[in-house]
């Protein structure tokens, strides 16, 4: 398993994000093109107070090579179009992968 985190940051306060849209439009769009790479599932969360972080999509992937598959494609380049229509905060992509003890 894998996981990708995307975070976005506010870089000060006079910032957009529609977070009705991220949830009713973004996130699903990301469901539907990625679960073919190997999407298992996806949640959007919103911490308070947390250094500025006004949203992280977190992503799990069957393995890295499903997520880097799904970034990647021509399908992905649609979801990154895509951001400019909730926010014009600049996402930033962290890739977690599982391990044992």
């Amino acid at each position: 398993m894998a996981t990708v985190f995307v975070t976005y940051k506010a870089t000060g306060e006079n910032f957009r994000f529609d977070r009705d849209y991220y949830e009713s439009v973004h996130l699903p769009l990301c469901r539907k093109v990625w679960e073919k790479y190997g999407l298992v599932s996806s949640t959007g969360v919103y911490p308070e107070d947390e250094g500025g972080i006004v949203a992280v999509a977190v992503s799990e992937f069957r393995n890295q090579e499903a997520a880097i598959a799904a970034f990647g494609s021509p399908e992905g380049k649609e979801v990154m179009n895509d951001v400019v229509r909730y926010t014009d905060l600049t996402p930033s992509m962290l890739l977690g992968a599982s391990f044992t003890y």
